[in-house]
C-alpha cells in the first residue's frame, strides 16, 4: 500500500492538460476574429439583403446577425460602410427593444471615420446628430420632471397645511 509509484500516470495527465489546453485556445482563437474572408463579397452581400429583408420585418435581433455575419466576412469587395450603417442603424431604433443608443453611436461615428468616402457618410452624421440631440432632448425631460415632482410635493404640503388650518 505505501509502495513506491512508478509515475506512469504522468504522461497521461500530460496529454489531458495538453489536450483541454488546445482545445480551449482553438474556442478563444475562433473568437478572436474572421476565419475566413469573403473576397468576391457575394455571400457578405448576400447576408446584407437578408439582414435588409429581416429588418423590414422587424426581426432585428437577426438583422443584427446578419449584418454582423457580413462584416465578419471583411474582404476587399465586401461592403462594409454599409453593413456598419444597418448595424447601428438597429441599434437605435426606438422600435427596438435591445435598442442601444451607445453602441449606435459607436458604430456610426466607426463608419464615419473609416470610410470618409462612403455613400452612407451624409446619412451616419445626421444619425448621429439626432442621436445626440435625442439624448439631450431625454436629460432635458428628466430634469424637467425632477422639477413637477418637486413642485408637486410643495403643492400636497401647501393643501395638507390648508386643511390643518379648516380643522
Amino acid at each position: 500500500m505505501g509502495g513506491k509509484q512508478t509515475g506512469r500516470g504522468k504522461p497521461l495527465h500530460l496529454c489531458l492538460a495538453l489536450l483541454i489546453f488546445l482545445g480551449l485556445s482553438a474556442c478563444a482563437l475562433n473568437r478572436m476574429g474572421p476565419t475566413m474572408v469573403d473576397a468576391t463579397g457575394d455571400e457578405a452581400r448576400a447576408h446584407l439583403a437578408k439582414g435588409r429583408e429581416l429588418l423590414a420585418r422587424g426581426d432585428y435581433g437577426n438583422a443584427l446577425k446578419e449584418n454582423e455575419k457580413a462584416l465578419s466576412l471583411a474582404g476587399r469587395n465586401v461592403p462594409v460602410d454599409e453593413a456598419l450603417f444597418y448595424m447601428a442603424l438597429i441599434h437605435s431604433l426606438p422600435m427596438n427593444p435591445a435598442k442601444n443608443q451607445g453602441k449606435a453611436l459607436v458604430t456610426f461615428r466607426r463608419l464615419i471615420k473609416e470610410y470618409p468616402k462612403s455613400p452612407l457618410l451624409e446619412p451616419a452624421k445626421a444619425m448621429v446628430e439626432l442621436l445626440q440631440e435625442n439624448d439631450s432632448l431625454g436629460q432635458k425631460v428628466d430634469r424637467l420632471n425632477n422639477i413637477i415632482d418637486e413642485l408637486k410635493k410643495v403643492d400636497l404640503d401647501v393643501d395638507r397645511k390648508k386643511r390643518e388650518q379648516i380643522k
